[in-house]
């Protein structure tokens, strides 16, 4: 069982990452260079299966499969939205949201896709359907915070509640689908500055980070226990991290976790270097 994959090149500074529709690949986004990998979990090196600028796609950040078996891929501050058919590779969908905006994560429910806007408190909506639509600016979280950066989004209850990480605030949101009314999640005073998350049985693992009183950050990964109503959640553990990984996304795949390296932190001291990779870790038990 591999314990890492490579991702080839240089500056990549990955980003996102989303599980294929076979079970067994992956794919991982360079939000530098705009670069789609594919990885399979039974090859230490991932392949480059989309180049870097290609379509207009210079940045690339969450991703997500949608049920047709097309890769939606956040385009970051670029406002673009791609969709890529995981079979042939081709492209089947581009559209732009006006600025400001980063599109920084996606989620796919109820036949359609709901995306972040970490530029402002927004949740844009995507309808799934024999096209990728256009996206929709759907709703806005109420009384944000300063510097709210949405980030991280999952789908419960088969599609009917959204989680939502609020990066800048530490907050986390719950959104009710059918009436699109949006409310904090209630997780004990305890701040979860949430980037990628996902879901793996009653849990809800989210690459996190602490802040410190210096000003620094330990990154940890964080595993929550949402309850059955969704309106407060517990911490059932949290594994650091090392800051110089600087873990920004997680998939599940099997048995384990596949934690996206960005190595964001060593891009903003100069200490980053090739190779970057996504690690590989056992699903860790949660209390």
């Amino acid at each position: 069982m591999l314990n890492e994959y490579l991702l080839p090149g240089d500056g990549v500074f990955p980003e996102g990452i989303t599980e294929g529709p076979d079970g067994v690949t992956f794919y991982v986004s360079s939000y530098a260079q705009g670069t789609i990998f594919r990885g399979h979990l039974d090859r230490a090196e991932t392949e480059v299966w989309q180049p870097a600028g290609a379509d207009g796609r210079t940045q690339a950040a969450g991703m997500a499969v949608d049920p047709a078996g097309r890769l939606l891929v956040c385009g970051g501050q670029t406002g673009r939205l791609f969709g890529y058919d995981t079979g042939s590779g081709a492209l089947v969908a581009r559209h732009r949201v006006p600025d400001p905006t980063l599109l920084n994560d996606v989620c796919v429910a109820g036949g359609y896709a709901y995306l972040t806007d970490s530029a402002r408190p927004v949740l844009w909506r995507v309808p799934l359907g024999a096209a990728v639509g256009a996206p929709e600016e759907w709703l806005t979280v109420p009384d944000p915070g300063e510097l709210p950066y949405l980030n991280g989004i999952v789908a419960l209850d088969a599609g009917a509640t959204l989680l939502v990480a609020a990066q800048g605030t530490g907050r986390l949101w719950r959104v009710e689908v059918a009436t699109g009314t949006v409310e904090p999640v209630d997780v004990g005073g305890v701040p979860v500055n949430g980037d990628g998350m996902v879901v793996v049985g009653d849990l809800v693992y989210a690459c996190d980070n602490i802040d410190l009183p210096d000003g620094g950050a330990e990154y940890v990964l964080t595993a929550l226990r949402p309850a059955p109503d969704r309106r407060s959640a517990a911490i059932a553990g949290r594994w650091p991290q090392r800051l110089t990984d600087t873990p920004t996304t997680v998939a599940h795949l099997g048995d384990r976790l596949l934690l996206v390296h960005s190595q964001f932190a060593g891009q903003h001291d100069g200490s980053a270097a090739a190779p970057f990779t996504v690690g590989a870790v056992p699903v860790p038990p949660a209390g």
